[in-house]
């Protein structure tokens, strides 16, 4: 807990410049970034990865969701002195695990796993990822170690959909095999 709180207070309290990057950070991880992924259902080249995406985040929002409640902790600007929401009015709801953190590491690993993209480009989107989840420290409503479980719970849930999605696929080619389908 006490390197926690260090590295809390080494983050928060940005000013100018900063501050409204990472602002504009936290918004890019926000619900609202459904919007576009949504938009992408209306084209077939990227329809079924879109809706892929999508089921992927309602599984990550519904897990985070359950775990905040279970865990219920305090977030700093509701607990600690001297610290308040930045920019923002603060959340509501517990502080563990960061789901903006967990949305945009699961959006990242997807990429990472599901596009035929440039390297660079799932590097990038890992570096922004990393941007939203340290934004919600920077403005006060979550703690580091918050943000590093919703990195990992993002990061494992696409893993892990990625993992299951192959072995059902093997799975079906084998009994087509054995059908003689193939």
């Amino acid at each position: 807990m006490h390197a926690d709180l260090a590295v809390f207070r080494h983050l928060y309290g940005a000013s100018g410049l900063w501050l409204w990057a990472m602002a504009a950070l936290t918004i890019v991880g926000s619900g609202w970034a459904l919007i576009p992924i949504a938009a992408l259902t209306a084209f077939e080249r990227t329809r079924e990865h879109a809706l892929r995406l999508i089921a992927l985040l309602v599984g990550v929002a519904v897990t985070v969701f359950s775990i905040k409640m279970l865990v219920g902790r305090a977030r700093p600007c509701g607990s600690l002195a001297h610290v308040h929401a930045l920019v923002f009015s603060a959340p509501h709801d517990p502080s563990f695990p960061s789901g903006h953190a967990a949305g945009a590491f699961a959006v990242a690993a997807f990429v990472a796993f599901e596009a035929r993209v440039h390297p660079f480009a799932k590097i990038a989107l890992f570096v922004i990822a990393a941007g939203i989840a340290i934004s919600r420290v920077v403005l006060g409503v979550h703690f580091p170690s918050d943000i590093v479980a919703g990195a990992i719970l993002g990061t494992l849930s696409s893993a892990v959909y990625f993992a299951t999605r192959r072995s059902f696929a093997r799975k079906e080619r084998n009994e087509a095999r054995t059908a003689g389908i193939l």
